[in-house]
């Protein structure tokens, strides 16, 4: 297998008509996120521009280095450059040589003890170490272990201008480091002024989980959260952004953290991230389509556990079943953690317990119809439904667990090919679902899974709240009771036309409520929103809910390209969403 960093990429140049009018990062982004370069290229090439000093200068170098004087864009040369440059920092990193004995204790108390980037104390289990924030890279030993010209990697060094990342060069390009070989030779010396005091670097700077930007007063250091869902413990600790200020604890007059070289490192953080997740995707194997997600046995073991022990709990008064979920729910957040749901809790013995208020019982219900009828009549993976019950303050749903973690936590480190079976799965599962039957004939045509009102946040956005309605509409008795439910008296000529075919819904598809285990959907979850609506509605919510992540959205658009053309019931929402949010 090929390294991630001289990959060949199955990538064909296109034409594209490009108006005049598009300033040149607009440009450049449109030709990327139109290519066919393999994940995770795209994305690092466009972290190449959004995050150099000038982005506009740099899409001008990008655009002028990858066209052959037509519209035609071949964009692998600046991205194997730039990949090149990047992996040359991770391995620099890898390898930097430990300051002096009395350089770490002059750092460390400068840093007043505390890591400069977490502001977490040591411990003896978990110690502070000194570290440089940017290693020495000289870019001719790139061009010597390349094809690469000094020419073409100088132009790639001079993209970080302007503003205090011109401290890069002097680093990266001794043919042009005369007005800084002061600067050079106190980096390569190791001095306080680039030095600073961490907490297990190899994941602050190496794998670059944090970035910074800086004031003249004090500098904010952002988690990066580009890649796997198995991230540093550490990062638990501390807020996703956090503020600081610079300051010499210990007043001897020491040199001062140069800042400029915190954000030089911080504009190749998520580049960096983005280049250890295609060294991910390389180092695995490809699944093949035909293999199926499997279960451990403790998994299997832990829906019987379950069942025998809703069983006894059935037998007790609802008072006392509820304290014991409550309990259990105490328990599970000390083991577990809490979820990103505070409504929603992990159980000891395979369990989850999904809450609400009183006012939003009707939702619970919707959502335990709906699981039994699923498991009734497909093979979906969905929670099996244990316990739903209530008192006078909330209602609580008990529900088997599903292995796997949500999908937006994987998205990042799935190959093309994940992604390829990935959607043959949500298709097979979706036609599934849009097949089921009602039982009988129907009094409404469009409601919830059990025939009563619908409760979806897309109507409930679009509408005041009405303490008598509640956050529930419907259930409607034709599509057209449905549109003028949807339709806004401000935009008289923007409504849905009729006649579409009513199926089985979701209604909350998103990158949340599918689950994946060992590289393959092992569950849709949270279906509270389920029901029965015109057979575009499941695609349009999707684009409700999910609007920023582009490879996701484009799963969606081929998922439902096999049941469809919804492009126009898009359109139509999306002038009601505009005017209505």
């Amino acid at each position: 297998m090929s390294s991630p960093l001289h990959q060949t990429f199955d990538y064909q140049p296109r034409t594209l008509a490009m108006s005049e009018r598009q300033n040149s990062l607009e440009k450049a982004l449109a030709i990327i996120r139109s290519s066919r370069l393999q994940h995770p290229g795209d994305q690092i090439l466009e972290c190449f521009l959004q995050d150099s000093a000038d982005p506009e200068a740099t899409a001008r170098y990008t655009l002028q280095r990858c066209t052959n004087g037509q519209e035609d864009y071949d964009l692998i040369p600046v991205l194997s450059e730039w990949k090149k440059l990047v992996g040359s920092v991770i391995e620099q990193f890898s390898q930097q040589a430990n300051p002096s004995e009395s350089i770490v204790a002059d750092v460390s108390k400068r840093d007043g003890f505390k890591c400069f980037i977490t502001g977490l104390k040591a411990s003896i289990m978990d110690p502070l170490v000194v570290a440089p924030i940017f290693p020495a890279i000289r870019l001719h030993d790139l061009t010597n272990r390349s094809r690469c010209t000094i020419s073409s990697v100088s132009s790639l060094a001079l993209i970080f201008k302007r503003d205090s990342s011109m401290a890069l060069l002097p680093m990266m390009m001794p043919e042009i480091t005369g007005l800084f070989v002061g600067l050079q030779q106190k980096l390569y010396h190791r001095d306080t002024f680039a030095l600073l005091l961490l907490k297990i670097p190899k994941y602050i700077l190496l794998h670059s989980h944090t970035e910074a930007s800086l004031t003249l007063l004090q500098y904010r250091v952002t988690q990066v959260t580009i890649g796997s869902p198995n991230r540093p413990a550490l990062l638990d600790r501390i807020p996703q952004i956090q503020w600081s200020s610079f300051r010499d604890h210990s007043n001897s007059g020491i040199d001062a953290l140069d800042i400029s070289l915190l954000l030089a490192i911080s504009r190749f953080s998520r580049s960096i991230r983005w280049a250890l997740v295609a060294r991910e995707i390389a180092s695995r194997h490809q699944l093949p389509a035909a293999n199926l997600v499997s279960f451990s046995f403790w998994h299997r073991m832990s829906k019987y556990v379950a069942l025998a022990l809703v069983s006894v709990c059935r037998l007790m008064p609802i008072s006392l079943r509820i304290r014991i979920y409550q309990f259990l729910s105490s328990m599970g957040c000390r083991i577990y953690g809490p979820s990103c749901s505070l409504r929603v809790q992990q159980l000891p013995f395979g369990m989850y317990l999904k809450m609400k208020n009183i006012e939003d019982h009707r939702a619970l219900e919707n959502e335990f119809g709906a699981l039994q009828l699923i498991r009734s009549q497909t093979q979906i993976p969905v929670p099996g439904p244990l316990d739903l019950l209530s008192d006078t303050e909330a209602s609580y749903l008990l529900t088997a667990t599903l292995p796997g973690q949500r999908l937006g936590s994987y998205m990042d480190i799935l190959s093309d090919h994940d992604l390829e079976i990935f959607a043959s799965d949500i298709q097979r599962h979706l036609t599934q679902l849009r097949s089921i039957s009602r039982h009988g004939k129907a009094k409404h045509e469009i409601s919830n899974a059990i025939g009563g009102p619908c409760y979806d946040y897309r109507i409930i956005a679009a509408h005041d709240y009405d303490r008598e309605r509640g956050d529930f509409y419907g259930p409607f008795t034709n599509e057209e009771d449905f549109n003028n439910t949807l339709r806004t008296p401000a935009l008289p000529d923007v409504f849905h036309s009729m006649g579409h075919e009513i199926v089985f819904t979701h209604s909350d598809i998103n990158m949340r409520n599918i689950l994946v285990h060992n590289g393959r959907i092992s569950g849709i979850v949270d279906w509270e929103n389920s029901g029965w609506f015109p057979d575009y509605w499941e695609y349009t919510k999707a684009h409700y809910v999910t609007k920023l992540n582009k490879r996701w959205l484009a799963v969606v658009d081929q998922v439902f390209e096999n049941f469809g053309d919804f492009r126009n019931d898009l359109a139509i929402e999306r002038r009601l969403w505009e005017y209505c949010f």
